[in-house]
């Protein structure tokens, strides 16, 4: 029977913040004697950006086309150490071996992060160096999240206004005009709240609006060599039916919701840029061969939410506790072997083998341990409702590039996302021109199609 290698969590949402403590177990299961170096555990945190572009050349009078590899990557930590052995050959003996491990996040490290082009990943590897054999490896992603508070981003409550109207031309003739009115009350949102639009829509052409929509995209910029890429992609939308000619369509209060997405800002991350994550666009497309009449403004997506507004979410759901293994958890490993040169060698900065994680109390008797990390915004905000954590809403993607073993497999990263309570509606406050910032008052944008 092969030898077994299991690397196991203690936090079973796999989702931490900067500067949080990660613990968990690694099992190593064998039949028999085994001969081996020694059994690491390494934590990494890196991003990685890679493209391709097409690019036709001429040369001797022929036309090539080749194919040119973008590429760029960004390491934010990689810390390894010894949990048996000593680099030598060793005998582990046969039966089931547990070797408890921790490691203190650094606090500078961007969220993570999933997408084709580019990812920010943080992964636990475990590793059975094997001697003239081939090496054993178990690979383990987690979430990590950076918090963004939107209380202190001046930005995130200032209101979301436009006031819009283009004439439709065919030749000689003028129709009359498509006007929108769109009005939100703040720009910053956290995953789980709701955006909630208010609108006027007129269509005073001869013509049919096929539809009206709001939505939301997430825009995305990758940095590689000297050369950048950009990538939209639509998060969240909402469409109304169509407004015949002459007929006007009125939104209120309609909910647009904030889908499982990382903050605005990939924070201590250079080559993957999300400054501005998603932006609200509002659609008038009229039917035949006329364009769209739209208006798109930057949103704030955070992890805290602006405190006024605390009061719109309850809770996230208690998940079942975890019990802890039977080592004790967490008290220090004990020697793998009486005496010789086999055991724990002494870890680097960031490793604790006497883990004290902030998050998990002192052992007691019928301890169990937590589902997830202690929420830091709850530090700052006593009276802040708890997040859940949700898989991003582009799901699952192969990790197989940075794991060599079977259980690299596919992961979606986490992010703090809050629940609504049932039955609140927070409607925004009553709209005047005094909420627009001075930029954006007495303004009456205009928009005119072909010749008049």
């Amino acid at each position: 029977m092969p030898t077994g290698l299991l690397l196991r969590l203690d936090n079973v949402s796999g989702v931490f913040f900067p500067g949080q403590t990660v613990t968990g177990e690694v099992t190593v299961t064998t039949t028999k004697e085994k001969t081996f170096r020694e059994i690491t555990v390494k934590f990494q945190g890196f991003s990685k950006v890679h493209w391709t572009e097409r690019r036709t050349e001429r040369r001797n009078g022929k036309s090539t086309t080749r194919t040119v590899h973008y590429r760029s990557s960004e390491e934010y930590y990689s810390t390894s150490y010894r949990v048996w052995g000593d680099g030598t050959e060793n005998q582990l003996p046969a039966g089931m071996h547990k070797f408890n491990f921790s490691f203190v996040l650094p606090l500078n490290i961007p969220s993570s992060f999933e997408s084709e082009t580019g990812q920010v990943r943080h992964l636990c590897k475990a590793k059975i160096s094997v001697p003239w054999g081939f090496d054993k490896t178990c690979t383990q992603p987690y979430s990590v999240n950076c918090l963004y508070d939107l209380n202190t981003d001046s930005v995130a409550k200032q209101p979301i206004q436009c006031n819009e109207h283009k004439y439709l031309c065919c030749l000689w003739c003028r129709s009359g005009p498509l006007s929108m009115v769109v009005r939100v009350s703040r720009s910053g949102y956290v995953p789980g709240e709701k955006i909630l639009i208010n609108a006027e829509c007129s269509n005073k052409t001869d013509s049919v609006v096929d539809y009206t929509e709001a939505n939301i995209h997430q825009v995305i910029v990758f940095h590689a060599q000297g050369k950048s890429k950009h990538i939209d992609r639509k998060v969240a939308e909402i469409k109304k039916p169509a407004i015949h000619a002459g007929d006007d369509y009125i939104w209120s209060e309609v909910g647009l919701l904030v889908p499982p997405l990382p903050p605005s800002k990939l924070q201590f991350c250079n080559n993957i840029e999300i400054n501005i994550i998603s932006k609200y666009k509002f659609k008038m497309s009229p039917s035949g061969c006329h364009g769209n009449l739209d208006h798109q403004v930057p949103l704030i997506i955070g992890s805290i939410p602006l405190r006024e507004h605390f009061t719109m979410f309850r809770p996230a759901a208690p998940l079942q506790p975890q019990p802890l293994p039977s080592s004790s958890y967490p008290t220090p490993m004990p020697p793998l072997a009486p005496s010789g040169p086999i055991g724990a060698t002494a870890p680097p900065a960031g490793f604790n083998v006497s883990p004290y994680n902030p998050n998990i109390p002192p052992t007691q008797p019928g301890y169990v341990a937590p589902t997830a990390p202690v929420f830091p915004g709850v530090l700052h905000y006593p009276d802040l409702p708890p997040p859940s954590y949700n898989e991003c809403m582009f799901g699952a993607t192969g990790i197989a590039d940075d794991s060599d073993d079977e259980s690299g497999g596919r992961f979606a990263p986490k992010y703090a996302s809050y629940n609504l309570s049932m039955g609140v509606s927070v409607a925004p406050p009553p709209y005047n021109e005094s909420m627009l910032p001075p930029e954006m008052k007495n303004e009456n944008a205009g928009v005119m199609i072909g010749q008049p």
